[in-house]
């Protein structure tokens, strides 16, 4: 905040964690400097460790919530409530959002002498659950939420993330990372059959049907021997696709589709005997065992499909209703006048893209249809993007820019600005469209222009009247939101659009990944 001159003050932003974890607060990145980042072009941000210890190196680690200081029961027990620093997990789940609101408003106030000017939320992956629960329950204390890859159904997903381990422990199977990757490569493969342009990645990964038993008897090089794929093996790679209980999107857990990375969550490594065994995914192995096991030990028979599958159940009856941020309902969202901005890359290999496009469908079918949300809540899916970036596609360029136009202009947003560096050098530049619309080539021009590409397939939305809408926000008047809290703890470039040629504005001036906001007014 030192950085800050009163005489440039207009707005602050809250910068919640970029990908979090189980440890909760700090980002896999170095927090210090993009908090500092976002000081630097204009902004008061704000992170919190939620009264926990947030190291760095604890990034997977639930030991937290469990007390130290008591003996610990099995989850089997049918004796007391089991062991929880219940306090802790509150925090954890929504409590200590708003106390990092209200405090940094509070600090901002006796800083500056006057109140912030607007305030917005931004978060991926457990910042962007975060950023949903503050949509559904207080948003009334933010103008805009930036919550990109969002752990919606956060207990679905962490017992989700153990399926394709669940999927080999059955088969007596566990596939190498080579043998993943080569699989993953014939997917993309098949599906750009149907593509205009070679991009590396899945375009359209809704529409792509691809079957891995195509495979069954091709031979490949790998792990320094030749490999012929097996109907086993064929039969694995599919039920990671599928997730649990088969293909629907419906899932608790809607899989992998074809063409996203395999190897984080089906993970294997050689023991002392030359064994593959399991090797889960980091967050999801200490979710299970310090929470939903309480600390009892991993073995190669924890992951039976009927035990997983009961310990799933049990798991959402005592944490679902405190943790997953799956509420459709977003009357309160749309009444506050506050917006609702999220990003998703489709070739997220930790949260599947699947899981926002189920919630956004949900929300649709109880708030009115596509077009009334689109008012308040805005969807993008992301091709080829990796969790919270990364990956083979083009990166949003400045999505919260977009969100403060939005918010301030009333300029809601049709398009988002992506870009990156591809393996030639060259800058490759694309429009995100606004879900469902996917992006097409349209066979003329260079393909890693924006301009060469067109949004098809979208809702069709009414012409808005041009107007402009002033708000009043009164944040020195507002109020903490007492009684919500009280149910938490008892519940468990300027005109872009369609117009070529500006997406190449500013590009020199942009950096890929940070969700920061940019200017001083």
């Amino acid at each position: 905040l030192k950085r800050q001159r009163k005489t440039f003050w207009s707005r602050y932003g809250f910068h919640s964690p970029e990908t979090t974890g189980m440890d909760g607060f700090k980002q896999l990145e170095v927090p210090a400097l993009q908090l500092e980042f976002a000081v630097q072009h204009g902004w008061a941000a704000v992170s919190t460790d939620g009264g926990h210890d947030a190291d760095l190196r604890k990034l997977s680690d639930a030991s937290w919530i469990l007390p130290s200081s008591k003996e610990r029961r099995s989850p089997h027990d049918s004796g007391p409530q089991r062991d929880i620093a219940w306090d802790l997990l509150h925090n954890f789940a929504s409590r200590s959002l708003v106390d990092q609101i209200v405090v940094a408003k509070s600090i901002v106030r006796q800083f500056y002498g006057v109140d912030a000017h607007h305030s917005y939320w931004n978060g991926c992956s457990t910042g962007g659950r975060q950023g949903y629960r503050v949509a559904q329950k207080y948003p009334e204390l933010l103008d805009g939420i930036l919550a990109n890859a969002p752990a919606i159904s956060f207990v679905n997903l962490v017992m989700g993330e153990l399926w394709p381990q669940q999927v080999m422990q059955k088969a007596k199977l566990f596939l190498s990372k080579c043998q993943l990757d080569y699989f993953r490569a014939k997917a993309i493969e098949h599906c750009e059959l149907d593509e205009r342009v070679k991009t590396g990645y899945v375009q359209d990964s809704v529409n792509c049907s691809w079957e891995p038993s195509q495979l069954v008897g091709s031979t490949f090089w790998c792990d320094e021997s030749e490999v012929t794929v097996t109907q086993a093996m064929a039969e694995i790679v599919q039920a990671i696709q599928n997730g649990p209980g088969g293909s629907s999107v419906e899932n608790r857990f809607p899989g992998l589709w074809a063409g996203v990375s395999m190897t984080a969550l089906a993970d294997s490594q050689i023991d002392k005997d030359g064994r593959r065994t399991p090797n889960p995914f980091r967050i999801a192995a200490s979710w299970l065992q310090k929470v939903v096991l309480q600390d009892e030990a991993i073995s190669e028979t924890t992951f039976d499909e009927n035990y997983v599958n009961s310990l799933w159940v049990s798991a959402l009856y005592e944490f679902g209703g405190l943790l997953n941020t799956d509420d459709p309902d977003l009357s309160r969202l749309r009444d506050s006048g506050t917006k609702l901005l999220t990003w998703h890359g489709t070739d997220d290999k930790l949260i599947p893209f699947q899981n926002t496009v189920k919630y956004r469908r949900t929300v649709e079918a109880i708030m009115g249809g596509a077009n009334e949300v689109d008012d308040y809540y805005r969807f993008f899916l992301a091709p080829g993007v990796d969790h919270c970036g990364g990956g083979a596609g083009p990166i949003p360029s400045d999505p919260l820019d977009a969100l403060v136009r939005w918010v301030e202009d009333n300029e809601p947003p049709e398009i988002l600005d992506a870009e990156m560096i591809d393996q030639e050098g060259d800058v490759v530049t694309r429009e995100l469209c606004l879900w469902p619309a996917t992006s097409k080539y349209m066979n003329i021009g260079d393909p890693k222009r924006a301009s060469s590409w067109s949004c098809v397939g979208g809702t069709e939305r009414p012409q808005r009247a041009e107007q402009e809408i002033e708000t009043e926000f009164d944040y020195g008047s507002m109020q903490q939101p007492q009684q919500n809290i009280a149910d938490d703890q008892t519940d468990s470039s300027k005109d872009r659009p369609g117009r070529a040629g500006q997406i190449l504005a500013g590009l020199g001036g942009r950096l890929q990944g940070l969700d920061l906001g940019l200017r001083v007014e």
